[in-house]
């Protein structure tokens, strides 16, 4: 089985159990969520950011004929990220539609099911931390966002993220198609990282969260650039 299709097994997975945390007990739920916040701020410092450097030479292979004064290609793009998703967040006093928030969630699934088609890809490597990081960015937004509750939501997220791996898989998709792609949606994880899901401290195990932001960078540290 390709290593891509293990990884999106494990993160449709993830859509599923996080609607069933509770079975872990209050304390130990306290506890997984903080430890996975941990996890995923942990990801946005020591994974996310040098890969948006990675995708730079792509992109300004593609853009500096056109544009040859921005030579941040791939940070302006992520800001364009965060702008976009923090403009699609239902807000608790707005009448604004979920159907938006909704369909930034989707492309956001689609284009993380298209990454995983080609697991060489340097930009998800090593790819197994790159599932786990995901895999818990999905647990905290869905279980704080209760979308895993709604069985038709739950559905349309699978199957934003089956199809992206599966049109990925089936055509070739142009390099700078994808690094504006993770570009984007690094915006949309940064966003959510440091709007959602870092935790209150009320709420939260600050013991936890630190180990699993620890635990995640010594691993991605110890394997290096090693392909797992």
């Amino acid at each position: 089985m390709p290593p891509g299709l293990i990884a999106l097994i494990s993160l449709i997975a993830v859509h599923l159990f996080a609607n069933r945390a509770h079975v872990l007990g209050w304390v130990w739920h306290r506890r997984f969520l903080s430890l996975a916040s941990g996890l995923s701020f942990a990801y946005v410092f020591v994974d996310l950011l040098p890969a948006l450097q990675k995708g730079e030479a792509v992109l300004k292979r593609t853009f500096d004929p056109l544009i040859p004064y921005l030579d941040k290609h791939t940070y302006l793009i992520a800001l364009l990220g965060i702008l976009f998703y923090y403009g699609i967040q239902p807000k608790k006093s707005s009448l604004k539609p979920h159907w938006l928030s909704l369909s930034g969630y989707c492309l956001f699934n689609f284009f993380i099911g298209a990454s995983l088609a080609d697991s060489s890809n340097p930009e998800i490597q090593p790819l197994a931390l790159f599932t786990l990081a995901i895999g818990m960015h999905y647990f905290v937004r869905d279980h704080l966002s209760g979308a895993s509750k709604n069985r038709q939501v739950l559905s349309v997220l699978i199957l934003a993220l089956a199809s992206g791996y599966i049109i990925s898989s089936t055509m070739k998709i142009p390099d700078p198609v994808t690094s504006i792609a993770i570009s984007f949606i690094a915006g949309g994880i940064l966003l959510n990282i440091f709007h959602n899901e870092l935790p209150k401290t009320q709420k939260s195990t600050y013991g936890w969260f630190v180990f699993g932001a620890l635990a995640y960078t010594l691993l991605l540290l110890s394997v290096g650039d090693v392909n797992l």
